[in-house]
C-alpha cells in the first residue's frame, strides 16, 4: 500500500502541475476579477497539495506494516454501486438537452438519493423537486443564464 501511495501521489502532483501550467496559457479578460482560469488553477493547486500530503504520510509510514493494497473488483456491492452511480450521471447528462433540466435532474437526484440508501420516498420527491426548481429560478431569473427547457419548451 506504501509502493501505490507514492506512485498515485507522484502522479497526482505531476497531473496538477500540468493542469496549473495549462491554466497560465487561458484568455484574460480586461475588467473581469475572477477569469476563466480561477477554478481550474486552484483545482490544481488543491490536486498537488493532497498529492504532497499523501506522498509525505507514504514515505512516513511504518514499512513493516505495509499492506497489499486492496483490489478492485466488479462483483463488489459498493463497487456496483459505483458503477450504477455513474451510469445514472451519463444518462442524466445525455438527457439534459432532449428532456430538459427540469425534468431530468428530480429523476437523477431521486436515482442517486435512492442508490445512496435513502427510503423516505416523499422527501425524495420534495427536495429534489424543490431543488431542481430553485437552481433553475437561480440561474434563469437571477443570473440570467438560459437552462434546456427539453420537452417543456413550449411551455416555459
Amino acid at each position: 500500500m506504501r509502493k501505490a501511495n507514492m506512485v498515485c501521489a507522484i502522479v497526482g502532483m505531476l497531473f496538477s502541475s500540468a493542469a496549473f501550467i495549462m491554466t497560465l496559457s487561458f484568455k484574460q479578460f480586461q475588467n473581469v476579477p475572477i477569469g476563466p482560469e480561477f477554478v481550474p488553477r486552484y483545482l490544481a493547486a488543491g490536486l498537488f497539495i493532497c498529492s504532497a500530503v499523501l506522498f509525505i504520510q507514504a514515505v512516513m509510514a511504518n514499512p513493516n506494516k505495509d499492506k497489499k493494497a486492496p483490489t478492485i473488483s466488479p462483483f463488489d456491492k459498493s463497487m456496483q454501486r459505483l458503477f450504477i452511480g455513474i451510469a445514472i450521471i451519463i444518462v442524466y447528462a445525455l438527457c439534459w438537452e432532449p428532456v430538459g433540466f427540469v425534468l431530468s435532474t428530480p429523476l437523477a437526484m431521486a436515482g442517486m438519493m435512492f442508490l445512496l440508501g435513502y427510503r423516505r420516498y416523499k422527501m425524495m420527491v420534495i427536495f429534489s423537486l424543490a431543488t431542481t426548481l430553485v437552481v433553475f429560478g437561480a440561474f434563469r431569473f437571477f443570473l440570467s443564464v438560459d437552462m434546456p427547457l427539453g420537452l417543456l419548451e413550449s411551455i416555459l
